[in-house]
């Protein structure tokens, strides 16, 4: 593989830091009058589009119909299920 072959790696890793620097500020210290269902909304959307740079950037499956990617989709969408599971719930008492 060539440099010329492989992703934009340095452009992914920027939106990667921004995106985790939104993530943190959407956890640590939430926009006041917005309600929480709403910041969880954006924190599932942010961890998707996260999940979808590291696959397709960073580990290079981009165009690539492999199992790996399916699995690893499956992954994240298990355990964003039970982030979402675990606040409802948290909500809910």
């Amino acid at each position: 593989m060539t440099h010329s072959d492989r992703p934009n790696c340095s452009r992914a890793l920027l939106l990667l830091l921004a995106l985790t620097g939104c993530m943190i500020i959407l956890t640590r210290a939430p926009p006041s009058g917005v309600p929480p269902a709403l910041v969880a909304v954006a924190i599932a959307t942010i961890a998707v589009i996260k999940v979808r740079l590291v696959v397709l950037d960073f580990l290079g499956l981009r165009g690539a119909g492999t199992s790996l990617t399916a699995a690893l989709w499956s992954w994240a969408a298990f355990v964003l299920l039970i982030a979402v599971t675990r606040a409802a719930l948290q909500l809910s008492v």
